[in-house]
């Protein structure tokens, strides 16, 4: 991604201040979308100007948003970024001129072919095993590893994407908390449900069907296998939070509590956000062996 100084071009203006990770955060990237959305070789500006804030593992989000319209024929840059986005899009590698991450916070942005699931786990078992996060066992690390890889897997089985899948994430050091992004540009899980079951699905009970266990290693978009099983109750008890974003259906595993939204522009595939508490110092272990029915 390239900023562009050349006047050749159509604006698309982002009317928000903040994007953070909430509803109304992603109401501003799916209308983004929709304005990109039925543009086809155009040279094309998103202008930043109002925008003083976008959590960097929002990036991935963004960039699917991206490949969606470059892939309509369009060049995309970016406009008008205060010092304090461009840092965080520089750092991350979501712009092509990218400095130095000092802190080493950051979780830089990739992006993976739907076959891509080796180089993924590679990636997230470099990435994600930092010293801040909470202390696991050997066991369960391997299955919270596993629950991720469960996660590209359905990517590459039900998104029927035309985009790479792009992941990325940041720790937060003054909120304590780490932050991880896996974003496909597919059908979404409500359009990989009307596929397997023949019948139409609101979005966000869509998601809330395909969290179930049991309920979508087979048809869904996300997995319901084991490994998302401990993802869950490991972000239940951490204090941390699950986001899934699908089409125009938004579910959020906070703690153990668990609310759904609807937007009103569709987010174009399905984005799976955690975020996991730092400061926790509870060691974490896998309870008792599972039972076969929770693995398949």
């Amino acid at each position: 991604m390239t900023t562009s100084t050349s006047r050749l071009f159509k604006v698309v203006p982002v009317y928000q201040r903040d994007i953070r990770t909430e509803t109304h955060g992603f109401e501003v990237l799916s209308k983004l979308n929709s304005s990109l959305s039925g543009m086809r070789g155009e040279s094309i500006q998103i202008d930043f100007q109002t925008v003083r804030w976008i959590d960097a593992h929002l990036c991935p989000l963004l960039a699917i948003i991206v490949r969606h319209a470059q892939a309509r024929g369009n060049t995309i840059g970016l406009m008008s970024l205060n010092d304090r986005v461009q840092a965080v899009l520089q750092r991350n590698g979501f712009l092509s001129n990218t400095v130095e991450d000092r802190y080493r916070t950051t979780i830089p942005i990739s992006e993976f072919s739907l076959d891509g699931g080796v180089d993924f786990s590679r990636y997230t078992n470099t990435h994600l095993e930092r010293r801040e996060m909470p202390k696991m066992t050997n066991a369960l690390r391997g299955k919270f590893y596993e629950g991720l890889d469960e996660i590209f897997a359905n990517c590459s089985l039900h998104s029927n994407s035309e985009c790479q899948v792009c992941v990325g994430g940041q720790f937060y050091p003054q909120t304590e908390k780490i932050a991880f992004s896996i974003a496909d540009g597919g059908r979404g899980i409500d359009g990989a449900f009307r596929a397997a079951k023949g019948r139409d699905i609101r979005p966000d009970d869509a998601i809330d069907w395909a969290m179930q266990p049991g309920s979508t290693t087979r048809s869904g978009d996300l997995p319901g296998g084991l490994g998302l099983k401990l993802i869950r109750e490991f972000v239940r008890l951490n204090g941390g939070k699950i986001t899934v974003v699908s089409n125009a259906g938004v579910w959020c595993q906070s703690g153990g509590n668990v609310t759904k939204a609807i937007l009103s522009s569709p987010f174009p595939g399905t984005a799976v956000i955690f975020e996991i508490v730092t400061s926790d110092r509870k060691q974490y272990d896998l309870a008792k062996a599972p039972h076969p029915r929770d693995i398949w």
